[in-house]
């Protein structure tokens, strides 16, 4: 079988890959045009592509014999999975892997955000520090506070195991609905599940780890940031999509919540230039995973996915079960072809 991948894969993910298959990697970190993705998939069974990659059902028509997409990614909103199953391309991720690795940056961003530490980096690098001061630079405390996690899943309960070590409160919102799960959030985090505008208005904190779903596209927008106290930091390491970004910016402007955090944006890489005016806001390149080990592991996920789906079984990191059945039939079929 032969395989593209879009860009670089840590050694032991490359090598394992490389042992399994014929690949053609572009191991560049700058993007890739379109065309070169569609000229270079010319043949090839499989896919391995980073979230900055479009895939969708006009791929899978240019290039018919692509039987799998191997997203190095935990979101998937950069592929159109319902025409990738309607082709029979089978899609996986990489959940789990990255889960302390975007947990670590939201407090990261939380407690920059909240104690005003890049505002204060700055101040210091200008020669502006003329001594201490009373009231120079005074943020927030987070024990005893409340925080709002929008999306209970993976990542968002990493989130709720370090508050718990910070003393916060925690509240929830999360797209399922069953008693059970809420019954194990509020035993082992004393997390409270309540409606996305209640989680508005109390929260002192709050962190958007949702998926981007068509749902979930500026579920947070005008009407619920209104919501939101005038103390209020609000942090996003999920997909920017997920905030309507141009109420955010009205918001910060204004003074109306008190600061924010982001590592994604709505239209990435750019970024607005009164984002970038903004002294209340802490801002990073979509940096969520990127650790030596997480990057390595999520490489590792994506590359033992595509192996096993190749070698006949299901892959538990796959998005499209569904499209297994026509997948393992494709397969087969370019098996006895072969």
């Amino acid at each position: 079988m032969k395989v593209f991948v879009t860009g670089k894969l840590s050694q032991r993910a490359s090598d394992a890959l490389m042992n399994f298959a014929q690949v053609d990697a572009y191991e560049s970190d700058e993007p890739m045009e379109r065309k070169d993705v569609e000229a270079r998939l010319e043949g090839k069974d499989a896919l391995v592509c980073i979230l900055g990659d479009k895939v969708d059902g006009e791929l899978f028509q240019l290039r018919p014999q692509l039987k799998l997409v191997a997203n190095v990614a935990v979101g998937y909103d950069n592929i159109n999975v319902s025409e990738a199953t309607d082709a029979g391309v089978l899609i996986t991720n990489t959940p789990g892997v990255l889960d302390n690795a975007t947990a670590d940056l939201v407090f990261g961003m939380l407690l920059a955000s909240a104690r005003r530490i890049v505002e204060a980096d700055g101040f210091v690098r200008r020669g502006e520090w003329t001594g201490w001061k009373r009231e120079l630079m005074l943020g927030a405390d987070l024990n005893g506070k409340t925080l709002g996690i929008i999306g209970m899943g993976r990542i968002g309960k990493a989130v709720a195991k370090r508050a718990r070590a910070f003393g916060l409160n925690i509240i929830y919102t999360r797209k399922g609905d069953d008693k059970k799960t809420d019954d194990e959030l509020k035993k082992k985090f004393d997390a409270t599940r309540v409606s996305l505008n209640e989680l508005c208005r109390r929260g002192d904190f709050i962190s958007v780890n949702c998926p981007l779903r068509k749902e979930t596209r500026h579920l947070i927008g005008r009407e619920e940031i209104a919501l939101m106290q005038p103390h209020c930091v609000l942090v996003n390491t999920s997909r920017g999509a997920v905030i309507d970004e141009e109420a955010l910016i009205d918001a910060l402007e204004q003074r109306k919540i008190g600061s924010c955090g982001l590592d994604v944006f709505e239209h990435e890489p750019s970024v607005p230039k009164r984002l970038l005016a903004l002294d209340n806001v802490v801002l990073a390149p979509h940096i969520g995973s990127a650790t030596r080990e997480t990057r390595a592991a999520m490489d590792e996920l994506a590359v033992k996915g595509l192996i096993e789906a190749f070698s006949g079984k299901l892959p538990e990191n796959t998005v499209n079960p569904e499209a297994w059945q026509k997948f393992s039939a494709n397969l087969k079929n370019q098996t006895i072809n072969a």
